[in-house]
């Protein structure tokens, strides 16, 4: 778990209307607009690597950073480090976590200072960048979920496992699930993706809900309606066989869940989910090779 010192270190506050906060939560607007000005520009750019040049998109529907030169450096690199937005409403506030940025390149031009005019130049050692956030909530007090993969027979197979792996974007890859209990579910609720059915069986991955459930059709192609949602894939095991948590250590440090059986989207316990994270945190998760097979 990252302390609160981590945490500020990785994020930037802004001050927003509480009535976004709002809308935020509850997913009608995934990406927040912020508007740059002089008393918080000196602020963006000690946390974001840059200079800031001016706002000029106010669309409410975009969490748009701002514009910023990086003195000829192509393509505009995001510091490593801003991992969250902190949203601050006056009496309300809101913590988000940055899952995409988009950025979008615009004039380019040679740089003579922040208060010189900008001239177009084709072949200038400057530009001018666009950027554009995708965040979803971190709740204060979220529900967790232990959502079920079962290769043999999902829709989702091993070598859609590998692919993702291979393609993460900022360490993450995005897929929708069918939930059973899904009433109890909402965005920013986090899940444990555990691989059942075979010798490989354990926590494979973990993450957490970019949507609310909405129905859909049975992916076993059948006539039924099923609920999902879509989620945000976090930390996942380099090979699906060879698991973050072993069935077998789960089994052992919280046997009183049938771990195997089950649907997907079980809701978990305080208890259960502050064992599951001692678990998730030890560094031993790799050390016994003959728990798996290939």
């Amino acid at each position: 778990m990252k302390t609160e010192d981590e945490l500020n270190e990785q994020t930037i506050f802004l001050e927003v209307d509480c009535q976004l906060i709002e809308k935020f939560r509850d997913g009608r607007l995934t990406c927040i607009s912020l508007d740059i000005n002089e008393s918080n520009q000196n602020y963006v750019l000690e946390n974001v690597d840059g200079y800031l040049l001016l706002d000029i998109d106010k669309e409410p529907d975009t969490f748009h950073s701002c514009f910023f030169l990086n003195r000829g450096i192509f393509p505009y690199v995001i510091k490593r480090s801003l991992n969250f937005v902190g949203l601050n409403g006056g009496d309300d506030c809101c913590f988000a976590k940055i899952v995409n940025i988009e950025a979008v390149p615009g004039i380019r031009f040679n740089y003579h200072g922040p208060d010189q005019p900008i001239i177009e130049d084709p072949s200038g050692d400057s530009c001018v960048w666009e950027l554009r956030f995708e965040l979803v909530p971190v709740k204060e007090e979220p529900h967790y979920f232990l959502m079920r993969w079962n290769p043999s027979i999902s829709s989702f197979t091993e070598k859609d496992y590998k692919r993702c792996v291979s393609n993460l974007n900022r360490g993450m890859f995005k897929l929708n699930w069918s939930i059973y209990d899904w009433q109890e579910a909402h965005r920013g609720d986090f899940f444990y993706m555990l691989r059942v059915g075979d010798n490989n069986a354990g926590i494979v991955f973990s993450g957490q809900f970019l949507s609310n459930p909405y129905p859909g059709d049975d992916w076993t192609e059948t006539s039924n309606r099923k609920m999902y949602v879509d989620m945000l894939c976090m930390n996942p095991a380099e090979s699906c066989a060879r698991p973050r948590i072993s069935l077998k250590k789960m089994q052992a440090a919280i046997p009183e869940i049938d771990w195997d059986k089950g649907h997907s989207g079980e809701v978990l316990s305080s208890d259960v989910v502050e064992r599951l994270s001692e678990l998730w945190d030890s560094d031993d998760y790799d050390s016994d090779d003959s728990e798996y097979v290939n």
